[in-house]
């Protein structure tokens, strides 16, 4: 049994008022004793605040418990029904939000509020078509309200409809809006901008998000720009902002190792993913990129390393194991090769690039028979694939599969009917 006789600073507390104390003193067994009391005995302006505390201390069942219990008082209470329909699809309880939320009239001072939870609910569960429905029609609703506008232009903006999104996000910054739900409205702009190829246009709005608030993401976007306007020391100045915001940002190393290498300077380029790594030395993408500067800087043996660290971290992973194939290949390190393979899963090796390389592998080793049967093999999966038809070409030549060879070749130039040297001289070969 509880106590029933709880004071608070010299006065009587409510039944919902005892709710919270055992809560924040630990009490957990009394609270839904406490609860139902309060639904019994208290008045609803109490109750109401009791549902709001109990939600934000996260005792989500506790709070649906108290607000089915006003909703059954007050079926009208609209404003309640959202804020159940919220947590319950906090929850997972998707059906039972619905219900709620279809239950609000379109004639409710609420029926636009839960369009737009509504909204929220179809975008994030992969459905931006129904997602634009609702908010189209709150839109016909309250035709200027900036939310909606936002909410469009976000939706629009992650299914790539990027010139419906500029539109909306134009309308907001017309009407003097910076910023909605913590969102610089100008870096949106111009990130959609970026994704249209409108560059010129990208680069002002950007900086103007940045003369507002500094944000490494912002600076990332326009050090891309810059890039794509092939404006490469701005792009590395604008960059190196970015990292000293926000070091753990593994895309900025990365971009701005291409904007050393657009300026022929790869020992810069290498030297900003080493940096890269020693913030993150277990991700992927900066060992295969430490590893190609190595390796266009003929540091090979280093190449080499970043591969084989690489493979330390996922010692399976198809793209480590193909690019340290083509590198070997380039090496002409055949053995090493086929030994790299072998160890490989199945699934590696009957990829059609591994199998290509097998190969031409083989062939250099004068294993022709092997040679054959993975190039029969590749062919079934790249036939389209013009620089590997003429690899195989030219196998078949030297194999005396003259048919095979014709076959090809007639292939290669269906794909591509444009002169090729080294395609001409193989269909000579062929006529003679």
């Amino acid at each position: 049994m509880i106590n029933t006789n709880g004071k608070m600073e010299g006065k009587y507390m409510t039944n919902s008022e005892k709710v919270i104390q055992a809560i924040q003193s630990g009490n957990l067994e009394e609270v839904d004793e406490w609860i139902q009391l309060a639904l019994d005995e208290d008045d609803e302006e109490t109750l109401y605040l009791l549902g709001n505390s109990l939600y934000q201390l996260g005792f989500l069942e506790e709070t649906k418990k108290v607000y089915n219990h006003l909703i059954d008082i007050n079926p009208q209470d609209d404003e309640l029904k959202i804020y159940l329909a919220e947590i319950e699809i906090e929850e997972g309880n998707e059906l039972e939000a619905l219900e709620l939320l279809h239950s609000i009239e379109n004639t409710s001072s609420s029926y636009t509020q839960s369009l737009l939870v509504q909204a929220d609910y179809y975008h994030l569960n992969g459905l931006p078509e129904v997602s634009i429905q609702k908010l189209e029609e709150a839109e016909e609703l309250i035709p200027q309200e900036p939310v909606i506008k936002f909410a469009l232009a976000e939706v629009y903006f992650t299914i790539a409809e990027y010139q419906l999104a500029v539109n909306y996000y134009e309308f907001l910054i017309e009407e003097g809006l910076e910023e909605i739900a913590g969102t610089l409205i100008n870096a949106r702009l111009g990130n959609a901008y970026l994704m249209l190829g409108n560059y010129e246009k990208a680069i002002e709005n950007l900086n103007e998000a940045l003369s507002f608030k500094d944000d490494p993401e912002v600076y990332y976007q326009l050090g891309f720009a810059y890039i794509q306007k092939e404006e490469f020391y701005q792009a590395i100045d604008t960059l190196k902002q970015a990292k000293e915001m926000d070091p753990s940002l593994i895309s900025v190393y990365i971009l701005l190792a291409e904007a050393y290498q657009q300026l022929n300077d790869l020992e810069q380029s290498l030297q900003t993913i080493e940096e890269g790594l020693t913030v993150n030395e277990m991700n992927i993408e900066l060992y295969l990129k430490a590893a190609e500067y190595a390796g266009k800087l003929n540091i090979n043996e280093k190449a080499s390393n970043f591969y084989h660290e690489a493979l330390d971290i996922e010692p399976e992973n198809e793209r480590i194991l193909l690019r340290y194939a083509e590198f070997l290949n380039h090496l002409d390190q055949y053995e090493e090769i086929i030994e790299l393979f072998e160890k490989a899963p199945e699934s590696v090796r009957s990829l059609p690039e591994a199998l290509w390389l097998l190969a031409t592998t083989n062939n250099e080793l004068d294993e022709y028979d092997q040679a054959r049967d993975y190039f029969d093999q590749a062919y079934n999966e790249l036939n389209d694939h013009l620089d590997f038809l003429k690899d195989y070409a030219f196998f078949l030549r030297e194999d005396g599969q003259r048919e095979k060879m014709h076959e090809v070749l007639e292939r290669y130039t269906s794909i591509n009917p444009e002169y090729d040297e080294e395609i001409a001289s193989l269909k000579e070969d062929y006529l003679y």
